[in-house]
């Protein structure tokens, strides 16, 4: 009796049995929620497809027409409507740590490929972008078509900074989030200084630039929290022949035209934004010298080229929306059942192109060591309206002062006056 009981005890005897957990669903996250889903079309604000989290596609469309006149102009000119910028591209990212761009513009004649990069950010603070892209220089220039606060670029960032080009480069934070730096090796010097005919006028050039948050690392005051400040240089060699950099008014006239060079090409360039609330203020400084290496008659050195310019330019929203990270009406047109957002913007700009200080007087002769400086003075009054996250409407006055003794002899101050309207669609 006393084996049986121990071999088969009693209930009484027996553990309990385990009580009954009831098994809880874990919680499914956005992430894992998307991470579960296979090949799908989704669309918020533009048309995405997207493949679990290992890949996602946005495609994007903009359009830019502009009717512009100018004041005065040739009998023979009329004034003229342009399709500024037919653009499909599609940006996304695929197996978690590679990021990419394409983009093609219908509207250029040559060189329609605009961007086409990847980007490889395992390494947070040592990403690695390769392809076609802008060098990193000059805040203007940086900045999207489509957020722009001006129907066209300041002249700095349409004719000083190099835009896109081929080449390589790291970037990344530096001491936390308050610093954050690009460095690259590029093909050519971009594409803002190409000579006749797009074709490049340079070698091999490194850029490099910083961007400071100061509110980041600093105590700041609240009304400084949206201010950014950035530094940037490009060093690069230019071989011999007339491959300077040219100044040309806001309608394609040149006034200074490209001077015999051989050398080093160095661009110096700071930058500010500031946008607390509604308010915007921004402006950029930039530098260019070029080396005139056996560039003389008897194949002696000349000073340099220069090349310098600054601008500043302030906006106000009236609707009230807040400036910094884009616009973003708060009542659009159409399905908002408002006016959209309406936005004041104003820039004074500088740019003068010369030589180096020489003691002998100036002459238009490429070959001399002091030649005439040449430089554009220009306003521009402008009015946005954001009807709502897809389309905005701008219209800009500007008004050029020209000193162009190149172009227009011993009378040579000149005024012009544009007036331009821009219709642009984004997806």
């Amino acid at each position: 009796m006393l084996t049986a009981l121990l071999l088969c005890p009693p209930p009484v005897l027996q553990d309990p049995p385990p009580p009954q957990v009831k098994k809880i669903a874990p919680k499914t996250t956005k992430k894992s929620k998307a991470a579960s889903r296979g090949l799908h079309v989704q669309f918020k604000r533009r048309p995405s497809l997207r493949y679990r989290d290992l890949f996602r596609a946005d495609f994007r469309v903009k359009l830019q027409a502009d009717s512009r006149t100018i004041t005065p102009q040739d009998p023979d000119e009329r004034d003229s409507f342009e399709l500024r910028r037919n653009r499909i591209g599609v940006e996304g990212e695929f197996l978690r740590d590679f990021e990419y761009e394409v983009e093609y513009d219908f509207a250029r004649a040559q060189e329609g490929l605009r961007d086409a990069w990847v980007n490889f950010r395992r390494l947070r603070r040592l990403q690695l972008q390769t392809g076609r892209f802008k060098l990193p220089f000059g805040r203007d220039q940086l900045t999207g078509p489509m957020n722009l606060d001006f129907v066209y670029r300041s002249r700095l960032g349409g004719q000083i900074a190099p835009a896109r080009e081929y080449g390589l480069m790291l970037h990344g934070p530096l001491f936390g989030r308050g610093l954050r730096y690009q460095a690259g090796l590029f093909r050519h010097d971009g594409e803002n200084s190409y000579a006749a005919k797009d074709v490049p006028a340079s070698r091999g050039t490194l850029a490099a630039r910083l961007r400071s948050f100061p509110e980041q690392v600093l105590p700041l005051p609240a009304i400084l929290k949206e201010l950014e400040l950035g530094l940037a240089a490009t060093w690069g060699k230019v071989p011999e022949g007339e491959n300077s950099l040219r100044g040309r008014t806001q309608f394609g006239e040149t006034y200074f035209p490209r001077m015999p060079v051989k050398g080093r090409r160095l661009r110096l360039g700071a930058d500010f934004n500031w946008s607390p609330g509604p308010f915007s203020l921004q402006g950029e400084y930039m530098r260019v010298d070029e080396q005139r290496l056996q560039q003389g008659i008897r194949m002696d050195d000349l000073p340099e080229v220069i090349a310098r310019g600054w601008y500043v330019s302030g906006t106000w929203l009236l609707t009230g929306e807040r400036k910094a990270g884009g616009v973003e009406p708060r009542r659009p047109l159409w399905w908002g059942g408002g006016v959209g957002a309406w936005e004041l913007a104003v820039r004074q700009e500088y740019l003068r192109f010369g030589s180096a200080a020489h003691p002998r007087p100036p002459s238009r002769n490429p070959r001399s060591s002091s030649l005439f400086g040449a430089s554009d003075r220009a306003s521009t009054f402008g009015l946005n309206w954001y009807v709502n996250r897809y389309a905005k409407l701008q219209a800009n006055l500007i008004r050029e002062r020209l000193e162009a003794p190149y172009t227009l002899g011993v009378s040579y101050w000149q005024t012009y006056w544009t007036r331009v309207l821009r219709l642009q669609f984004a997806l």
